[in-house]
């Protein structure tokens, strides 16, 4: 893509140097208009660009792990996406790593907005922590969201579950969650021996 020096949109993009100099927050029709490479976990929190970095090996092995389970559980009524865009509001749109929603309301060619999310869940990682365990939790319950948070402590994982009303739970081993209504049992230490080999 080509840019002036004025930031002037050329070529379907933006001068992402204007834009991060810019004294305004950016909007969700900024960040989509940045056109910004999907393979980056690039999310706009609160007008602002945040990126995280790469994730390491076991984060993927875990997400891998869950999503394919809620697939399996919640079946064909539901979608589960891992890694994408989701619109809460013109200053947000955050990456869960993992989000559920209901069939009914899947439109292929759209970003997903946040009232048709029933399940949103982040995997910690080292340069996420304040992200996963303040901002994101606050941005999912202000948009009516449940969510989750596993956190790895040496090799085994903690599910954090935190609801939209009420206090976070903290789950270890074999737990049995509500999604939608759906009764869905994760095994902690199941998933834990496939990302650690342990």
């Amino acid at each position: 893509m080509s840019v002036s020096d004025d930031g002037e949109e050329i070529e379907g993009g933006f001068d992402l140097n204007s834009i991060m100099d810019a004294s305004e927050p950016l909007t969700t029709k900024d960040f989509f208009a940045l056109g910004v490479d999907e393979k980056l976990k690039v999310e706009l929190i609160g007008g602002a660009l945040t990126v995280s970095p790469s994730s390491r090996p076991w984060h993927g092995i875990v997400a891998n792990h869950l999503a394919r389970r809620l697939e399996d559980v919640l079946g064909e009524d539901f979608v589960v996406f891992t890694d994408l865009d989701v619109i809460v509001d013109e200053e947000n749109v955050p990456r869960p790593d993992i989000f559920v929603i209901r069939r009914a309301t899947y439109a292929p060619d759209k970003v997903t907005e946040a009232q048709n999310v029933i399940l949103a869940v982040e995997i910690m990682s080292p340069g996420s922590q304040v992200n996963d365990r303040r901002v994101k939790p606050s941005l999912y319950r202000g948009a009516g969201i449940p969510s989750w948070r596993i956190e790895r402590s040496g090799h085994r994982l903690l599910l954090v579950e935190v609801p939209v009303r009420g206090d976070e739970v903290a789950h270890l081993g074999q737990v049995v969650l509500d999604v939608a209504g759906v009764k869905v049992p994760v095994d902690l230490d199941a998933a834990a021996v496939k990302a650690f080999g342990t």
